[in-house]
């Protein structure tokens, strides 16, 4: 099989983990959102496989390196592909953690998501459907659409800190709602960061700039 055969796999696998990550972190939202168990875990079962699909990528790309001797614009690409391979495994484990989260809400049914929670919930799964639309398409643009988004992420995360830390010293009772909530608002910043390393890893591959730190994006 001829290099460019391989990178069109390469580039299918990559698509297919992205795909399966982005799946895992709207049902984990879902589980602790409707107090579905049997979702978490389900989701928490489907991170193994996600675990794996990224040691077989990296394998893939080390491989084509050691074969072929890829131009530059092929060994941009490899280099982002490992990057990307890296940063969708990340955030398939903070899927599982935010899943992990849906036994405390069985055992309060009253309880219900703070709705700037479920803002960051939904932003995130939409930075992350752009940045698999922009590593289709080579689309810069989506990518940096992708990186301003974690600005509404980072506010969401503060005001759910603020929020809950009043609540909480105003009534000790909210303590554990303060740790449960802040944890997920946490995990889902964090997710974001990955992604927004995503597309700042896809405006490499297009045209080799590295945008990570610049203050002018």
């Amino acid at each position: 099989m001829n290099l460019p055969s391989r990178i069109q796999d390469l580039n299918y696998n990559l698509l297919k983990l992205s795909s399966l990550v982005e799946t895992n972190i709207k049902d984990a939202f879902s589980a602790v959102e409707k107090k579905d168990l049997e979702l978490s875990k389900t989701v928490i079962n489907t991170d193994s496989k996600i675990n794996m699909m990224e040691v077989e990528i990296e394998k893939e790309v080390n491989d084509i390196l050691e074969t072929f001797r890829p131009s530059d614009n092929d060994l941009r690409y490899l280099l982002a592909a490992l990057k990307i391979n890296n940063e969708l495994e990340r955030i398939g484990d903070y899927a599982t953690n935010i899943a992990r989260n849906t036994q405390f809400m069985v055992e309060h049914p009253d309880l219900e998501l703070p709705d700037v929670l479920a803002h960051s919930a939904e932003t995130l799964t939409s930075m992350l459907n752009k940045a698999i639309n922009a590593f289709i398409l080579s689309n810069e643009q989506t990518a940096l659409d992708v990186i301003e988004m974690d600005d509404i992420i980072d506010k969401n995360n503060r005001e759910i800190f603020s929020i809950f830390k009043e609540k909480t010293i105003s009534n000790p009772a909210f303590l554990r709602q303060f740790i449960v909530f802040t944890n997920i608002s946490r995990y889902v910043e964090r997710a974001a960061d990955h992604t927004t390393n995503i597309a700042e890893d896809i405006i490499f591959q297009i045209n080799g700039k590295i945008v990570r730190h610049d203050e002018t994006i």
